[in-house]
């Protein structure tokens, strides 16, 4: 009975391994007939098998490497790279339970379908598959911007070694989901839901803007309010005080009570209105007559009327007050200013500014102003008379935006101005432009002059108008660049030197020729261009600033290595007379203006990190004879002297500011 039963069970156990043995021949064979299919790329009879396979044996790694090459081909039918990964993920796992004949058959379809037979081990050859699948899967979801497909990736694969790549990617595509929709709620919902994507910042500063611009529409003191209470670290936190200020002060204006003004004061002491209202509450206190002689009614009476001798009266009343308050606030060294002056339109920010003296002695002031009719930029140009006073004021632009730099004016006090202008809304449409108005204002012409980099300009005395500056080139690099204009815009000729760096200084010389400075380099020629002299500088300095001197002579001013300032005079044969270094603190400044003070000195305008001063600097010895720090609080532009020797300093804070003090220095 023993001996029959240990039959029965050694023939039990005999069937099964016949069973299994035999299956995993099946299996084997099938999977080969895959592979032989793959080879020939009959993608939909391979894919089956491989998949018939995997019934039997979800874990079988030929069948999973078959179907994960089906699936990550292209030109397969079934081509889904997703799942394609799935089956790498299975198949890195089973691997190493690959049969030797299994890799056998599947080295030799590697072989067969190689470009270039690489020597290397069959399960290096499976391992760099999957790395090409893993690969193109990323590339695939980074191609594809379809969030479906990632959120895909993302819950399926935790462990996808671009797993970051892909919750970057994932960020993205949300953002431009709401970034598209483009409301308040939807940014705070993306900031809320990814609060670690690179794109928050961006998504912040678009909330901010949107929150920033929906309490401009409200214009309420309460949607201010809460903007500021919301929103305390925007960008725009200081315009919304500053509206917080201003609708404030309209409501109090519209009360127009003294109570009203009052409490502006008392709630808004730091408002720029707070002067404004200080003067309507004085008007109001002593009831007078005429409204017109308060700063609020000065700004009224010229939004209503801004044309007319009337206008010129109120406009220089308001110059006066602005600038006598600014320079009471800002007061420069020593007792000899003679006026201030602020020339501002209410509604419009200026943003910056630059002066000429016409022959009359009456000064061109210039300035970029944010147009709120437009929504661009013009150019804004006013003539002063020698007390500051307005004479007139013309804006002076093209279709889009336009920014003025630099003024001229020849000897028939007809007025050039030169700058930017943008072609469109692009800012890659950015040219140089110079324009021309006559001496009463009157636009002549008007020229853009392509990617040249205008950095002075000068007319000659036969009313040519010289440009110099710099072009890019395309290894963007600047060289220098001279232009030359005919008094009607005409061009008449131009040059680009080899040399690298820019043209600092253009002006015409007491024999008329034109002395032209560089970075690195200077010359003198006629008014056709022909040299008559031209000198190369040490490769330690560059030159910053310059001018001609009286008899011909020229000084510079060059930073020497980098941290040093030097002064140099050359004669009437460009000989060196004087090189000095100067004992100003070490650089990491600007010089912002330098002009001739008297016969043997010069005056110059430096900006430090931290304040900004006037030097008064001797060319023949090359000694500071005395320096004046100016006041803190306000950015100065330039230095100029007019034709009786005064100088004018001009400064800009949203509104262009005109000193005049007596003589050249303090």
């Amino acid at each position: 009975m023993r001996s029959i039963n240990s039959f029965l069970r050694f023939s039990f156990i005999a069937g099964v391994f016949i069973l299994f043995v035999g299956s995993s021949g099946l299996y084997g064979q099938n999977t080969k007939r895959g592979f032989k299919l793959l080879e020939k790329t009959d993608y939909l009879k391979a894919g089956e098998v491989f998949q018939e396979s995997l019934k039997e044996n979800t874990d079988n790694p030929a069948a999973l490497l078959g179907l994960m090459l089906v699936l990550a081909d292209d030109s397969s039918a079934g081509f889904n790279l997703v799942k394609a990964w799935e089956n790498a993920s299975k198949l890195t796992a089973n691997i190493e339970k690959l049969t030797p004949d299994e890799l056998e058959y599947i080295g030799e379809y590697f072989y067969n379908t190689e470009t270039r037979h690489i020597s290397r081990p069959v399960k290096k050859k499976i391992e760099y598959a999957i790395e090409t699948v893993e690969a193109k899967l990323i590339k695939y979801v980074r191609e594809e911007n379809n969030l479906e497909l990632v959120y895909k990736v993302l819950d399926q694969f935790p462990d996808f070694r671009y797993y970051d790549n892909v919750i970057h990617i994932r960020n993205q595509l949300e953002f431009r989901k709401y970034e598209k929709q483009n409301t308040l709620e939807g940014y705070l919902e993306f900031i809320k839901k990814f609060p670690e994507a690179a794109q928050v910042e961006k998504a912040v500063r678009y909330r901010n803007q949107i929150a920033f611009d929906n309490a401009c529409k409200i214009n309420t003191p309460e949607a201010f309010e809460k903007y500021i209470t919301d929103y305390p670290e925007s960008e725009q936190i200081n315009p919304a005080i500053k509206k917080l200020h201003a609708v404030s002060f309209e409501q109090a204006k519209k009360e127009n009570t003294i109570a009203a003004m009052e409490k502006f004061i008392k709630a808004f002491p730091d408002a720029l209105e707070v002067s404004d209202a200080g003067v309507i509450l004085k008007q109001l206190l002593y009831d007078y007559a005429k409204k017109i002689k308060t700063l609020d009614a000065y700004n009224e009476f010229i939004r209503k009327y801004p044309d007319g001798q009337q206008y010129i009266d109120i406009f220089n009343l308001k110059s006066l007050d602005n600038g006598t308050r600014f320079i009471t606030a800002h007061p420069l060294p020593g007792n000899q200013i003679l006026w201030a002056r602020s020339y501002e339109e209410e509604v419009n920010d200026e943003l910056n500014a630059c002066i000429a003296i016409d022959s009359m002695n009456n000064y061109i002031v210039g300035g970029t102003v944010f147009r709120s009719d437009t929504g661009y930029t013009d150019a804004w140009i006013i003539k002063v008379n020698p007390e500051g006073k307005m004479i007139w004021n013309k804006y002076v632009g093209e279709s889009y935006n336009d920014e003025i730099n630099y003024l001229a004016v020849n000897k028939e006090s007809e007025i050039y101005g030169a700058g930017y202008t943008w072609l469109g809304l692009d800012s890659a449409s950015r040219e140089s432009w110079v324009f021309k108005l006559g001496p009463d204002g009157k636009k002549l012409w008007s020229r853009k002059l392509g990617h040249m980099h205008i950095k002075q300009f000068t007319v000659a005395s036969d009313g040519n108008l010289f440009l110099g500056g710099y072009v890019v080139n395309d290894s963007l690099q600047k060289l220098y660049s001279v232009l030359v204009l005919n008094p009607m815009g005409k061009r008449l000729w131009g040059r680009t030197y080899t040399g690298r760096g820019e043209v600092v200084r253009i002006e015409q010389m007491p024999d008329q020729k034109i002395f032209i400075s560089g970075t690195h380099w200077s010359a003198k020629t006629d008014t056709r261009g022909y040299l008559v002299w031209e000198k190369q500088f040490n490769s330690r300095d560059s030159v910053v600033a310059s001018c001609v001197l009286n008899k011909n002579e020229i000084c510079y001013l060059a930073v020497r290595d980098s941290n040093k300032l030097v002064l140099f005079r050359t004669g009437t044969d460009n000989k060196p007379l004087t090189e000095k270094e100067l004992g100003l603190p070490e650089l990491q400044n600007n010089i912002n203006a330098f002009i001739r003070s008297g016969s043997n000195q010069i005056a110059i305008l430096m900006t430090y990190p931290d304040h900004q001063s006037i030097n008064w600097i001797s060319v023949i010895t090359g000694e500071i004879k005395y320096s004046s720090r100016l006041p803190e609080g306000i950015y100065y532009n330039s230095i100029i002297s007019d034709r009786n020797n005064n100088l004018i300093i001009e400064a800009c804070n949203h509104e262009i500011i005109v000193i005049k003090n007596k003589g050249l220095n303090f």
